[in-house]
């Protein structure tokens, strides 16, 4: 019996030992790995979006002002993927891999094909950091749980697109090809997409100051997804690409507009 009370009273100091060293340690730095869900909200009728998928890897930092507040931030690299579909008839020159943009437009020119666009995947990778207070309570046993709340910002690193519809060359003769894919498409998204959200999720002391965190978290797009015509990280029309034929057979350029919101799953190890 002395013994078994023994080995209970050891196990029960091993316990509450491993958790204190995590709990006490002002920072904690690891690698993050996640999924997400993009629901993605047009903010025109001219355009659908179904929704898409995001993997997000990259580092994880938690800053500790008290054992139950901190600031939570990190660096992540987010691969997004989602389509669009226009109602509209669009249109875009391209030359090779390059869609061209209005400011490299020649009505002379027959240089340039353009293309009938029907559908479209855009393929972009952001670097994200997000800035949020965490709320945590006391380790019990091996187990912390946590709530955080702030801002998820990402910018723009590079961005491709496929496109599906009809592509003719400068006279309009068609080229029998009806797919474009991996095409640089410069002036479409927005440099910066923000979002504001809620997390909560739970840490298991593995050993020592190690902690495996698991949390989900859904995030509310503020920000322009596509950038727009005089936005404070945009350009003007001549940045733009997309493009209406008129009545007077001349174009229109414009930029859809589209809100994207997010379900993050995300599993993290901090030391």
């Amino acid at each position: 019996m002395k013994k078994i009370l023994t080995l209970s009273l050891f196990a029960g100091l091993m316990f509450t030992a491993s958790a204190q060293d995590a709990a006490d340690k002002k920072v904690m730095a690891g690698l993050s790995l996640g999924g997400a869900i993009n629901l993605n909200d047009p903010q025109t009728n001219t355009m659908d979006a179904n929704v898409g998928g995001d993997f997000v890897v990259g580092m994880a930092l938690d800053w500790n002002f008290s054992k139950n507040i901190a600031l939570s931030t990190g660096l992540e690299f987010d691969f997004n993927r989602f389509k669009t579909t226009f109602k509209d008839n669009v249109y875009f020159d391209y030359n090779d891999k390059d869609i061209r943009q209005f400011k490299d437009y020649n009505s002379e020119s027959t240089e340039d094909n353009f293309f009938f666009v029907n559908e479209r995947k855009h393929k972009s990778i952001y670097l994200s950091i997000p800035v949020m207070l965490k709320f945590q309570t006391n380790y019990m046993g091996y187990m912390r749980y946590y709530g955080k709340f702030g801002l998820r910002n990402s910018f723009l690193l590079t961005t491709r697109t496929n496109n599906t519809g009809n592509a003719y060359d400068s006279n309009g003769t068609s080229l029998d090809q009806t797919e474009l894919d991996d095409m640089k498409s410069p002036g479409v998204m927005s440099f910066y997409k923000g979002a504001i959200g809620i997390s909560g999720g739970a840490e298991y002391n593995i050993s020592g100051n190690t902690v495996l965190v698991v949390e989900l978290g859904y995030y509310y797009g503020f920000s322009e997804v596509f950038q727009q015509e005089g936005s404070l990280f945009g350009d003007d029309e001549k940045g733009l690409s997309l493009y209406n034929i008129n009545a007077s057979n001349g174009r229109d350029y414009y930029a859809p507009s589209l809100n994207q919101s997010q379900l993050l799953l995300k599993v993290s190890v901090l030391f």
